[in-house]
């Protein structure tokens, strides 16, 4: 039936144990105590799908990433349900040779055609995505650009 698939197990109060197909495990704590809560990890989540689709289309482009970081901070709605309405991320990126387009364009291919996680969200989540472009042992710095 499906291509994907998980068990969680109630540890103990709102603390789960998720374990995929291969055997790897996640944490995830409703009451934030020992591990991130549920929509925290749907946040790191899209941070890493985003950010491994970035580091293959940069690859691609032949001006790979030396590193990445990734910031993302949420809004979410105020009576329940308490979905996301306003994401921003904020991409760092190091390497020689990334040019703004490149980057700018990267971003827009992850959010717009290859993130699953991203398209599995709420059509109507108002989305955010800024950038900046580092110097290989440069520390971050400098204005964001916004991905339009």
């Amino acid at each position: 039936m499906s291509d994907v698939s998980v068990k969680l197990k109630r540890i103990e109060g709102m603390k789960f144990i998720g374990v995929n197909a291969d055997g790897a495990e996640t944490a995830i704590d409703g009451e934030k105590k020992s591990a991130a809560s549920p929509v925290e990890v749907l946040l790191e989540a899209l941070g890493a799908c985003t950010g491994a689709d970035i580091v293959l289309i940069l690859d691609k482009m032949r001006t790979p990433a030396e590193r990445l970081e990734i910031a993302i901070d949420g809004k979410r709605r105020e009576t329940e349900p308490r979905y996301y309405t306003d994401v921003r991320l904020r991409f760092d990126v190091w390497g020689e040779g990334i040019e703004l387009d490149k980057m700018a364009r990267a971003v827009k291919l992850s959010l717009e055609k290859y993130c699953s996680v991203y398209l599995s969200l709420r059509q109507d989540l108002k989305t955010t995505a800024e950038f900046r472009i580092h110097a290989p042992q440069v520390e971050a710095s400098g204005e964001y650009q916004l991905v339009k």
